[in-house]
């Protein structure tokens, strides 16, 4: 009695199939395969498929479905025209050839609840979930419209759809291989589709009159004929195609940003649009690799209504020029002015990304310890994608820590620009390459992942120390000033809350008492940049340069009239204290107060660390010595 396999070989040769070396058996685990019955020299051809009349074609199917079925797309035509061809059963020209189909191809799509189970928390759980949804929809609108195509519920059900469909998912090659085609157009090649996947593997596909054929990399005898689907990361193969490879060079994990609950999101989108980029826009993240998009789209993300405004303004005066053909000179374009921002934005967008990156990755942790010990092949590849995902994601991670290391090292640097990095504005004008020097020199080479080796710091120290040289902050300031009568002024002024002591992370407060301490803290900062205004201390470089930035305009009128309510609130327990030092008529002027909380809102900046919120305005003090 025949094999199926040798059925299948038989089927081929009639119609016209060259394949004189190969042969069809699984291998030691089961999996099948086409091996080599001879040597094959390197670009020898391995086999040639004739179109007609073994190709699976869109035209073929609806010649074969009832004309109701014309408006269907061509990947819904092709599923159905599998059902139904599986249902002739021996009377199907196609027999032979769906007889090598497996009755279930175990893609994501096929997993049962328990091997749903091992991909939770990652992103292929929702997807799958998703997809089956989709095309949960697509089946139900798909018998909708073709109730009176003489389709028999009982032969098309969902079941079967969600067969055919995986195995579309699994076999088809792109129609284009045959010349002109629909957008989207698929094919089901007979024993082409055998064939399974290496990356990278050298395959060559010509089409010839007499048909398709496939050639090469040398093969020996007895081992396996390869193809190459292309780069695909795990994900894909696993809800594609049904399996994952151990160390997938083309692995990636997907990340999609989120604007809709920023109050300021219509302009941030508008900048992006500007730089080519959309708030929709899919992002892969690679083995120690951020796309640039995804940098720029997290530096408008975190860009303050200050600095947002002024790249509005930038983006609208950057269309003037082009639409009345003005020269630009050696000005940058806006994307080029997204490489960096300035020195504020830059710690916000890396704070960003260190949290984007831990949630994720917590997430697939936090599901770890639920999991069983994966007893088939579907829980064992999604193991390996879970691993995958991991790696991904931890050595990004490390890229964010290089970059936070690179750049804490350029602040402490004598020859580090405060006046062209700190300030929103500073970089106007200047070109990309000149934008550069002015960030971390190692942003030209990026070699981050390489600094992150070297760097023995986690990133929660890095965050500290950046913040201990970097952030001005009123629980610093107090601690330093406690002994002075600007310490003492404020120790009376704001009293409880334990200012001029290490906060303890461990107290929680409420929300109203949260709005207190902010209110305070900002409150000590901004006495406290007008108090270093004729001081020689370690804010001398930044307190110069501040001089010559003013954000007071960009204050509406209800925050102008708190920050003078603010003034006269503490004048006269700050002038009890020490009338010299606070010189409200001539130092502590509505006009310092008014500057001084325009830094503040220019150049605050949240620092997330371990849980813990570091507050601050973003304010280098001296430079250390080269």
């Amino acid at each position: 009695m025949a094999t199926i396999q040798t059925r299948f070989h038989d089927w081929l040769i009639k119609n016209k199939a060259c394949m004189g070396k190969l042969e069809f058996h699984d291998d030691a685990d089961g999996c099948g395969g086409v091996y080599c019955t001879e040597d094959i020299a390197e670009d020898e051809v391995f086999f040639l498929i004739p179109y007609e009349p073994l190709v699976l074609t869109d035209a073929l199917a609806r010649q074969h479905l009832p004309k109701s079925t014309a408006n269907l797309d061509c990947r819904t035509a092709l599923i159905l025209y599998l059902i139904q061809q599986r249902a002739l059963g021996d009377a199907s020209f196609f027999q032979p050839y769906l007889d090598m189909i497996p009755e279930k191809i175990y893609t994501a799509l096929e997993f049962d609840d328990d091997d749903l189970e091992h991909l939770r928390g990652t992103n292929a759980f929702l997807t799958v979930k998703d997809r089956k949804k989709e095309l949960r929809e697509k089946y139900e609108k798909t018998m909708l419209m073709t109730s009176d195509a003489e389709l028999e519920e009982e032969l098309y059900t969902w079941e079967m759809f969600l067969w055919a469909e995986t195995v579309v998912s699994s076999r088809a090659y792109p129609a284009h291989l045959f010349g002109e085609c629909t957008e989207g157009e698929v094919v089901l090649i007979p024993l082409a589709d055998m064939l399974n996947h290496e990356s990278r593997h050298k395959v060559s596909w010509l089409k010839t009159p007499q048909g398709l054929q496939m050639s090469g990399a040398a093969v020996k005898k007895g081992e396996q004929v390869l193809n190459n689907y292309g780069p695909k990361s795990n994900e894909e193969l696993l809800i594609g195609y049904g399996f994952c490879l151990q160390d997938n060079a083309d692995d990636m994990v997907t990340l999609k940003t989120n604007f809709t609950r920023d109050p300021d999101q219509d302009r941030k989108i508008g900048i992006l649009k500007r730089a080519g980029i959309t708030d929709q826009t899919i992002h892969y993240l690679t083995r120690n690799v951020i796309p640039p998009q995804l940098l720029v789209t997290m530096r408008v993300m975190a860009m303050n209504p200050i600095e947002s405004a002024q790249y509005y303004s930038w983006m609208e005066d950057e269309e003037q020029e082009i639409i009345h053909g003005e020269e630009r000179g050696d000005m940058s374009s806006l994307k080029e002015e997204l490489q960096f921002v300035n020195l504020r934005n830059e710690l916000a967008m890396l704070d960003l990304m260190d949290m984007l990156l831990g949630s994720k990755l917590k997430i697939i942790l936090d599901f770890e310890d639920k999991l069983s010990t994966p007893t088939n092949d579907a829980q064992k590849f999604a193991q390996i994608y879970r691993e995958g995902q991991k790696h991904i994601l931890g050595s990004c991670s490390d890229v964010i820590r290089g970059m936070l290391s690179a750049l804490l090292k350029e602040t402490t640097i004598a020859a580090f620009a405060v006046e062209d990095t700190t300030f929103v504005g500073g970089t106007r004008g200047m070109g990309l390459e000149q934008r550069l020097r002015l960030a971390p020199s190692s942003y030209q080479i990026g070699h981050f992942k390489d600094i992150a080796d070297t760097e023995t710091r986690a990133i929660s120290e890095l965050k500290m120390d950046t913040a201990a040289h970097v952030l001005l902050t009123a629980e610093r300031i107090m601690i330093e000033q406690k002994e002075s009568s600007f310490g003492e002024a404020f120790l009376i002024a704001f009293p409880g809350h334990g200012w001029g002591e290490e906060r303890d992370p461990e107290v929680q407060m409420d929300e109203e008492e949260e709005m207190t301490v902010q209110m305070e803290h900002d409150a000590i900062v901004t006495c406290y940049l007008i108090h270093e205004l004729d001081n020689q201390g370690p804010l001398e470089a930044f307190i110069a340069a501040a001089q010559k930035f003013d954000y007071s305009s960009q204050l509406d009128e209800e925050m102008v009239q708190d920050v003078l309510d603010l003034r006269m609130s503490l004048r006269a327990t700050l002038e009890t204290v020490d009338p010299e030092e606070f010189d409200f008529e001539n130092k502590y002027t509505p006009e310092a107060f008014l500057w001084a909380t325009g830094l503040l809102e220019a150049l605050s900046l949240a620092f997330h660390v371990d849980g813990k919120v570091v507050p601050g305005v973003v304010a280098p003090r001296r430079a250390l010595a080269e």
